[in-house]
């Protein structure tokens, strides 16, 4: 059975999930606000509910970003993202779909893609026709595990069926699913990142792996 979590922390988990999921989108203008406003309290917030302090992260990535100015941080980040993720000669440093390291042939759009989407559509959800990427794309899967937490919160006054069903969702997911490959992305980041948004975005989205395989995982 999965392990109970208080109230505060399945909001803290929901929160940073999804500043997780923003962080490895495709880099906007809204990403470089989130790191001068009110949405970063609440996120740093998330991360000390955790036990895992990323303050000094976010004031270096605050700092880069102020020195660098918004419009040339942004280009900076475009280049990387482009860089880690998408493009680049010889080979790609990051991919950042699950098929890629689960599947046997290492290419997009294998049964693990498949599956992601069939857990969320387990879920209720599909694919948002403006989504640009396939579904077990890391900014998809983090996205989703923020989904399950926040309408598991609301549907606890609901039927017991329903809360249980999204559970067991959301244990399959991550035990099954989302544990067992971004642990090596995140790895992957870290290692080949050039720019410390990334490196640090990823030491720390690797923790927060660790911190839910050792307080959330039902194995």
């Amino acid at each position: 059975m999965r392990s109970a979590v208080e109230p505060g922390v399945a909001t803290a988990r929901a929160v940073v999930y999804r500043f997780l999921a923003r962080c490895f989108s495709f880099p906007d203008v809204e990403l470089v606000k989130l790191f001068d406003g009110e949405s970063l309290t609440e996120c740093l917030d998330g991360w000390r509910t955790l036990g895992l302090d990323v303050t000094s992260e976010a004031a270096e990535i605050t700092a880069w970003l102020r020195s660098a100015g918004s419009e040339a941080a942004l280009q900076e980040l475009q280049l990387e993202y482009t860089r880690l993720f998408v493009n680049a000669y010889p080979r790609i440093p990051a991919p950042p779909y699950s098929s890629v390291y689960l599947g046997e042939d290492r290419l997009v759009w294998g049964q693990s893609t498949a599956r992601a989407a069939k857990l969320y559509e387990a879920a209720g959800l599909h694919m948002a026709e403006d989504f640009a990427e396939i579904p077990d794309h890391i900014a998809a899967e983090m996205e989703f595990a923020s989904y399950l937490i926040v309408e598991q919160r609301r549907k606890r006054d609901d039927s017991s069926d329903s809360v249980s069903d999204l559970a067991a969702i959301e244990d399959e997911f991550l035990n099954q699913h989302l544990f067992q490959w971004a642990p090596a992305f995140f790895g992957r980041v870290a290692e080949c990142s050039r720019v410390p948004f990334y490196r640090l975005m990823a030491e720390k989205a690797h923790l927060l792996i660790e911190w839910d395989v050792r307080h959330i995982s039902g194995t």
